[in-house]
């Protein structure tokens, strides 16, 4: 059997959490911050105030939307064969998402990210085979704001063959990511190449332009990313099982939302609270973080719901043994804990600053724990009784034929290798993808039908936001 973690709830204590969740959901209720919400709950029974966009969810009601949840979901790629299945068999790696800085690969130079910036992420995304899911790691802050989120997709289809992700923010773009989707696959019906992230606003609050968003996404069967983010101590009760309890809260808000308005639309329990610092009033996460999370796979088990957890996150902001210690504990936990996807390669500073060398030895890092928990295969020729007989006592297994065919299926060399730096071979293969992989080619044509879309989506969304 593969290495793997005890529930760190026990089920009367999920139970507990689940029956405090529906109650809050139905006594205190949600600020779903649009309309467009709350005319789909009202139609579904539930209680609602147009002037304070609050909406009551009952229990039935909450309970019915949490059985459409599909266990399942499939992450659709502009490669069929680079899709991804969540159905807790095995884990996927991904990138986390709007950074907001990157280190320049030559001069080691700190500077708010760009689009190129983003492109090499996304490069990097692509050629590391350990990375399944690439999301939109940094923000393009040198493209317009109204445009931003489409170039940020057109960029992602042109750059990885792997699925996309990145939030969506206005039900306006909509459209246009259909457009590009179909585009980028060169096929006439619209497959959901992407999936999205929706977090919550805690407490208990929903961004209205962006849940209108995912509403219109739910209705396409895009898969959507539920990400409550609360800060314990901040916007969230201090003590963890508040803060897990209050996550569960949301997450099941939006959860009923989006089912409300497609029964069996695909979504993803993320399990993302972390702690303020209460000495310096930074985020700076705690070991705290860990256990909060831990318990909130089980909440995501319990509710039958893939699960995302983080994993290779660090606050350092160098490649040091900090990083070194934060980013193997917390994705070891991961693996353990049998998640579907792992955030968040590439990126320190608490996921705010893409590092290309961070990329790399992500990738090894998460090789090196992937065959940490994986089960040892016994039966008779695994055991190697019989060998062990004919080799007897004091002798050596270096010349046996036994042991030459066994090394070219069973034996791991270690990394990096003895007497070889780390951080040089890191840097020495981030030279080589920078300077020699190539994104999986385009249909023909799609390029140019990409920015077409793109163009006409800046004169589109720069004329709405200025009205």
């Amino acid at each position: 059997m593969p290495l793997s973690l005890m529930p760190v709830l026990m089920h009367s204590e999920i139970e507990h959490i689940h029956e405090r969740s529906l109650d809050l959901l139905e006594r205190v209720g949600i600020d779903y911050q649009t309309p467009r919400a709350l005319e789909v709950l009202e139609h579904h029974g539930c209680r609602v105030d147009y002037e304070r966009n609050w909406a009551s969810l009952p229990r039935d009601f909450v309970e019915w939307a949490i059985e459409q949840a599909p266990r399942v979901v499939r992450l659709e790629a502009r490669d069929p064969a680079r899709s991804v299945v969540l159905d807790g068999r095995r884990r996927h790696h991904t990138c986390d998402s709007q950074g907001t800085r990157a280190i320049d690969f030559e001069t080691g130079e700190r500077l708010p990210s760009k689009e190129a910036s983003l492109r090499h992420g996304i490069l990097f995304a692509d050629a590391l085979d350990k990375l399944d899911i690439v999301n939109v790691m940094v923000a393009a802050t040198d493209i317009p704001a109204h445009v931003r989120v489409i170039r940020h997709f057109e960029i992602g289809f042109e750059m990885t063959a792997k699925p996309v992700r990145t939030g969506v923010l206005h039900a306006e773009q909509v459209p246009f990511l259909v457009e590009l989707a179909r585009a980028a696959t060169g096929e006439d019906e619209f497959r959901p190449i992407f999936s999205t992230v929706h977090c919550s606003i805690s407490p208990l609050m929903h961004d209205g332009e962006a849940t209108a968003a995912c509403m219109e996404l739910a209705k396409l069967r895009v898969p959507i990313l539920l990400h409550p983010m609360p800060l314990a101590g901040a916007t969230s009760p201090l003590p963890p099982a508040g803060t897990i309890l209050q996550h569960n809260i949301e997450v099941l808000s939006g959860l009923a939302l989006f089912q409300a308005v497609q029964p069996g639309a695909p979504l993803i329990y993320a399990a993302g609270p972390a702690q303020l610092d209460m000495v310096t009033g930074n985020y700076a996460d705690s070991a705290n973080g860990n256990a909060m999370r831990l318990a909130l796979v089980d909440m995501a088990r319990f509710y039958n719901l893939p699960v995302n957890l983080g994993g290779l996150n660090t606050a350092s902001y160098s490649l040091d043994a900090h990083y070194g210690y934060e980013a193997t504990s917390a994705c070891l936990l991961a693996y353990l804990a049998g998640v579907d996807e792992i955030y968040s390669m590439g990126l320190m500073d608490s996921s705010q600053t893409l590092s290309l060398d961070k990329f790399v030895l992500d990738n090894h890092l998460t090789r090196e724990l992937e065959i940490m928990v994986r089960p040892i295969q016994i039966d008779e020729e695994h055991l190697s009784a019989d060998l062990i007989e004919r080799v007897g006592i004091g002798q050596h297994y270096l010349k046996r034929p036994e042991t030459l065919a066994s090394l070219r299926k069973e034996y791991v060399r270690a990394w990096p290798p003895m007497g070889r730096n780390l951080l040089e071979l890191a840097r020495a293969e981030a030279q080589q993808i920078l300077e020699n992989h190539q994104p999986p080619a385009l249909p023909d044509g799609a390029l140019e039908k990409m920015h077409e879309i793109v163009s006409e989506a800046d004169r589109a969304l720069a004329a709405a936001r200025a009205r």
